[in-house]
């Protein structure tokens, strides 16, 4: 039953009618609007995988009129052009598996196969052979098996594959019945042969993941296409659409998911293809016929792509769409609060309207310019979106809501977006600025050309430079390392003196209590004179533990010997300045001290009580 939309929505929709129990379970890549009956009436078709096996159906605004029943579960849907100059001559493909399914009128007209890689002859020979009444189920089962340990399991058929992943102890009635192994073999056999007579066996291991079309050589809706391909192993196909035949075929890296053409397959085209490994791919072909395939990557993590003006505009699973030129360079990003369920191209041709429709749980925002423009509430979860022609009017937005729910909006001919604000707004949007670089000087060119001619010799002198560099710093540190650790101790007394003593120190503490660790190293053996290490100090700021501190004797080579005393702040609350202190090395029947060194107190803190 259909009903009035009742939704909290934008005035620059009407209200269209709202179908909540449709119960239409599709994904958005087998969605499309399209005129397949050359009638110039756009309608709806999809694939609803509500039930089993799924179905092809043709709508007429919501309701059902054509049905089709599908052998297997599709992975892409799209319509094409066959025939120059004839708009009635649109078809439908269907990507199920590893055939592309054709259909004129909504009736099957032709099926192509997608070339197989290289099947192992072994194994073609058992199904073969099974087929031939020469060995039986398990025999097959087994010979399988072998191959799997031989090769790995990836090379093998679909077919094999799912074979052996079957519990062999599973029955197809819950128990007693036949095998689900031996159910699934007369299945493969019934299926793959059907109509073949006493042919092979039709083993696949390619699986068709994603389909796109392009124009051939001109922008008209009439205009004859390509249909573009995708596989399960990293394949691309081009297929001529009157004939049938492979075009052109490239290979990447990575499995694709998304595909969106830009341009003309004759002339020149870009192929911006989404890969389930996260990586973007891009093949392109110039006018001159240079071919070339890059790849760049998003951190974000793409799962969809469409074409914004001359932008790219990908949506990602955290939350935000990016924003990158055709030539793969990254131009903004637009965070969201939810996760995006669907992203589509937003182009409505009277008004020349060009932007890019992100459906989050429960609104659709338009961004126009990068702009957001436009809000549409739903009181449903939204599961996805698609735009285009429906009908004889221009802009429609076809909405599937969680749980198998249809809507259908029109865009308003008398909606106007604010262009003064769009305008202003985009101009006030801070731009790169390109770097104003000087003229070329003679001095330059002449640097430059000596830079060049003398590449060995700049790059010897820069590897010894640095390596110098690299000296200076390890022989200044090393030299800090032995005088100057922690707070700064500095070693003056020298091997040739009399006091061949290393000292070192470290000032531990925040305040308004210090510690003083001074540490000492004798090159040899010291005795006979007593020694002390003696503070110079403000007895008005700070309190010392040990004024002098007397050194053990007597003081053994390479044997550190440990002093300690206690600092404690008088005034913190009024301390302004750092104030200085003296440490003195003092030794018996000698007047002026052996070693002196100062160092600053630093600000205390507060006492905490």
């Amino acid at each position: 039953m259909l009903s009035m939309l009742n939704v909290n929505t934008s005035n620059k929709w009407t209200r269209a009618l709202w179908e909540p129990a449709a119960g239409v379970a599709a994904t958005k890549s087998c969605v499309a609007l399209s005129d397949l009956q050359g009638q110039h009436d756009f309608q709806l078709v999809l694939v609803d995988e509500s039930a089993t096996p799924s179905r092809l159906k043709l709508f007429k605004g919501l309701r059902t009129v054509i049905e089709s029943v599908l052998a297997d579960v599709p992975s892409g849907i799209a319509s094409f052009v066959c025939d120059l100059g004839k708009a009635e001559s649109t078809c439908l493909a269907v990507a199920c598996g590893a055939s592309l399914l054709i259909y004129r009128n909504m009736k099957p007209y032709y099926r192509y196969k997608v070339p197989q890689k290289d099947i192992l002859p072994s194994e073609s020979e058992l199904w073969n052979r099974l087929k031939q009444g020469k060995i039986q189920k398990g025999q097959l089962i087994d010979g399988l098996k072998q191959l799997h340990m031989e090769h790995s399991i990836g090379v093998m058929s679909y077919q094999s594959q799912q074979l052996l992943t079957l519990d062999p102890d599973a029955s197809t009635t819950g128990g007693g019945g036949e095998s689900m192994q031996n159910a699934f073999i007369e299945f493969v056999l019934k299926k793959e042969t059907r109509g073949e007579g006493d042919g092979d066996v039709q083993l696949q291991n390619v699986q068709i993941t994603c389909l796109a079309t392009i124009p051939r050589n001109q922008s008209q809706t009439s205009a004859v296409d390509v249909l573009i391909l995708g596989t399960e192993r990293g394949s691309v196909y081009f297929v001529d659409s009157q004939a049938y035949t492979l075009l052109q075929h490239n290979t990447i890296a990575a499995v694709p998911v998304k595909m969106l053409p830009v341009g003309h397959f004759d002339l020149a085209y870009r192929l911006i293809v989404c890969t389930r490994e996260h990586d973007v791919f891009v093949l392109r072909r110039s006018g001159r016929g240079e071919f070339s395939v890059n790849s760049f990557f998003i951190r974000e993590y793409p799962f969809d792509v469409v074409l914004c003006a001359s932008l790219l505009v990908f949506a990602t699973r955290k939350r935000c769409i990016v924003f990158y030129s055709l030539k793969g360079r990254r131009q903004n990003s637009i965070k969201f609060e939810h996760n995006i369920n669907d992203i589509e191209q937003f182009y409505y041709e009277p008004k020349q309207y060009n932007g890019v429709l992100v459906a989050l749980v429960n609104e659709i925002h338009l961004y126009v310019n990068q702009l957001r423009v436009d809000t549409i509430r739903m009181d449903h979860p939204i599961e996805w979106i698609r735009f285009g022609r429906m009908g004889r009017e221009e802009g429609v937005l076809v909405i599937a809501t969680v749980g198998g729910g249809l809507c259908v909006k029109i865009f308003r001919r008398v909606a106007n977006f604010e262009e003064s604000r769009l305008t202003t707004t985009a101009q006030r949007k801070p731009t790169k600025n390109t770097i104003e670089l000087p003229k070329k000087s003679r001095t330059f060119v002449d640097q430059s050309l000596r830079e060049r001619q003398n590449v060995q010799l700049l790059h010897q002198i820069y590897q010894r430079d640095w390596f110098m560099l690299k000296w200076h710093a390890t022989k200044t540190f090393a030299e800090l390392k032995t005088g100057r650790q922690g707070g700064g101790g500095l070693s003056l007394p020298t091997a040739d003196s009399d006091e061949p003593i290393q000292i070192q120190y470290d000032l531990l503490g925040f305040g308004p209590l210090f510690r003083l660790k001074i540490r000492l190293v004798a090159s040899k053996k010291l005795d006979g004179q007593n020694r002390w290490m003696a503070f110079v100090f403000n007895a008005d700021e700070y309190i010392f533990t040990d004024r002098m501190i007397p050194i053990p004797r007597p003081l053994m080579p390479n044997r550190p010997v440990t002093l300690c005393t206690d600092i404690r702040c008088l005034h913190p609350e009024k301390q302004l300045v750092e104030e200085e202190v003296q440490m003195l090395l003092c030794r018996e029947e000698r007047a002026r001290p052996v070693w002196t060194a100062n160092f600053q107190m630093p600000l205390s803190e507060l006492e905490i009580i």
